[in-house]
C-alpha cells in the first residue's frame, strides 16, 4: 500500500490526539499515510510530540518550527494535519496550500466566514486535497442513525430538538475557549452539533437565535479537558480568567426539507446537568445516540412502540459499516458498542486520515469537504449574527458575507 507522507502541524492536546489516531491507524493494516514530521512554534510541544511518536509508531519523526523551514528541509511532505487553536487556522492552511501541501484542518475551518472563504481560495488555487476533521458522523452509531433516516423509519422529518445545559463557573477544558477572538466554546463544539443535525436532516436556511454572556469570569475546576487529552498543560491554566464570549445560545432553525429546530447551547448552567436530542417525524420518532459513547439509539414508531439496540439493525438489513470502521470496531453491524471513549476518539480521526490519503492517492472527494465545513461554522455564525442582529438570518447571507456584524472584530483581530 502507497503511504503518504503527512506532518502534524499544532502539538498540543489536539496534536497528541490525532496521532493516537495515526497510532490506531497503524495498528489496523490499513495505513496509508506515515507521519514523518511534527511542526509547532512551540518547540518544547513539538519535540514531546515527537518523542511520543517515537514510543507509539516506533519512527520519530523531524520536528520543525515553521511550514516554511519544512518545506525547505522535507521537500517529500504530501500532506498536513492542522491542530492548532482554532483561531489560527486559517492562516495555517492558506499558508499550507501556498506551499503546495494537501490539508487535513481540524474543526472549524476558521472562526470567521471570511477566514474561510479566505482558505478556500487559497485551496482552490493550490488544485490540492482539503478535508475538514468533523469526526463525529463517522461513529458507527452515527451511521446507523443515518441509515435509519435514508430508510424512512421515523417517515418524514418534522422536528430535530437538541440541546445541553452544564459549565457552571468552570473554564472549559482550555482558556482560549472562553474568548470571542479565539471561537468560543460556542463555535468551537457547534461546528459539532451543526455537522450531526445536517448530516441528519440535510442543510440549515435560516436562523433565528438569541445569546448571552452569563460568566464574565471563569475558573479552574478540577479537571482540565477531556479525558486526560491535555493534562500536560494543566498547571498553565490559570485560577481565574476574564470571559468575553457567549456561553449560552438558543436557537430555532429552518431546514431545507421543511423541518424546524430547536437548539439550545447552554455553558453557563449551574445544578443539574442535561442533555438531549430527538428527532420527530411523520411515523414515529428517534433518540439518536450520544457520538462516541456506544449507547444504542432508541426509535418509538406509530403502531410499534420502542425499539432499540440491536433489534433497530433488522429494519436496515442492507447497513453495514465500511472495511476500517469494521476492523477498528470489530464488527461490521453495530446497534451499540462497549469501547472506551478513549478509543473511540482515536478510531474515528483514523477514519479521517485513511480518507485523506485515498483522496490523495484516487481523488476522490473528502466526506466532509470544504463547502460543508463552511456551512457547519456559518450556522452557528448565523446563530451568533441573529442574536446581534435581532432578526432570522439566512445561511446565503453568511456564506455570502452579506452580513457580517459579530464576526467584524474578530476579522479585524486577525487581520483577515
Amino acid at each position: 500500500m502507497i503511504k503518504i507522507p503527512i506532518a502534524i502541524i499544532g502539538a498540543g492536546g489536539m496534536g497528541g490526539r490525532h496521532l493516537r489516531a495515526l497510532g490506531a491507524l497503524y495498528e489496523s493494516g490499513m495505513a496509508n499515510v506515515e507521519l514523518v514530521g511534527v511542526c509547532d512554534k512551540n518547540e518544547g510541544n513539538a519535540n514531546h510530540l515527537a518523542d511520543n511518536a517515537k514510543e507509539l509508531l516506533g519512527k520519530r519523526p523531524a520536528v520543525f518550527n515553521s511550514l516554511e523551514n519544512m518545506k525547505k528541509e522535507m521537500p517529500e511532505i504530501e500532506a498536513v494535519d492542522i491542530t492548532t487553536d482554532s483561531g489560527s487556522h486559517h492562516q495555517v492552511a492558506e499558508e499550507a496550500f501556498n506551499l503546495g501541501y494537501n490539508v487535513l484542518c481540524e474543526k472549524p475551518l476558521a472562526i470567521t466566514i471570511k477566514g474561510s472563504n479566505k482558505v478556500i481560495e487559497a485551496w482552490k488555487k493550490s488544485g490540492k486535497v482539503l478535508s475538514v476533521a468533523e469526526q463525529e458522523r463517522r461513529d458507527p452509531i452515527c451511521r446507523l442513525t443515518k441509515a435509519l433516516l435514508e430508510a424512512d423509519v421515523i417517515g418524514n422529518p418534522y422536528s430535530f430538538l437538541n440541546g445541553s445545559a452544564r459549565g457552571s463557573k468552570d473554564i472549559i477544558i482550555l482558556p482560549w475557549r472562553h474568548h470571542k477572538n479565539m471561537g468560543g466554546i460556542f463555535v468551537d463544539a457547534g461546528v459539532h452539533i451543526v455537522d450531526q443535525m445536517m448530516y441528519y436532516l440535510g442543510d440549515i436556511e435560516e436562523v433565528y437565535a438569541v445569546s448571552k454572556l452569563w460568566e464574565k469570569k471563569r475558573y479552574k475546576g478540577e479537571k482540565i479537558g477531556v479525558s486526560n487529552f491535555y493534562e500536560k498543560w494543566a498547571s498553565s491554566v490559570p485560577n481565574e480568567i476574564e470571559a468575553d464570549s457567549e456561553d449560552m445560545v438558543i436557537s430555532t432553525l429552518k431546514f431545507k426539507n421543511g423541518a424546524i429546530g430547536q437548539w439550545t447551547s447552554f455553558y453557563a448552567a449551574h445544578g443539574e446537568i442535561t442533555e438531549y436530542a430527538m428527532i420527530y417525524g411523520s411515523k414515529g420518532s428517534m433518540t439518536p445516540a450520544k457520538q462516541r459513547r456506544g449507547d444504542p439509539l432508541r426509535l418509538n414508531l406509530d403502531g410499534i412502540g420502542e425499539i432499540s439496540g440491536d433489534q433497530v439493525l433488522e429494519l436496515v438489513p442492507n447497513f453495514h459499516l465500511d472495511e476500517l470502521t469494521s476492523r477498528l470496531f470489530k464488527s461490521e453491524r453495530l446497534g451499540s458498542y462497549k469501547t472506551p471513549f478513549e478509543d473511540v476518539d482515536k478510531f474515528l480521526v483514523a477514519l479521517e486520515y485513511y480518507e485523506l490519503g485515498q483522496c490523495i492517492t484516487d481523488g476522490t472527494k473528502p466526506e466532509v469537504d470544504a463547502y460543508v465545513g463552511r456551512k457547519d461554522l456559518a450556522v452557528c455564525n448565523a446563530a451568533l449574527e441573529s442574536s446581534v442582529l435581532g432578526r432570522t438570518v439566512t445561511i446565503e447571507e453568511i456564506e455570502n458575507e452579506i452580513t457580517s456584524e459579530y464576526e467584524s472584530s474578530i476579522n479585524d483581530y486577525w487581520k483577515i
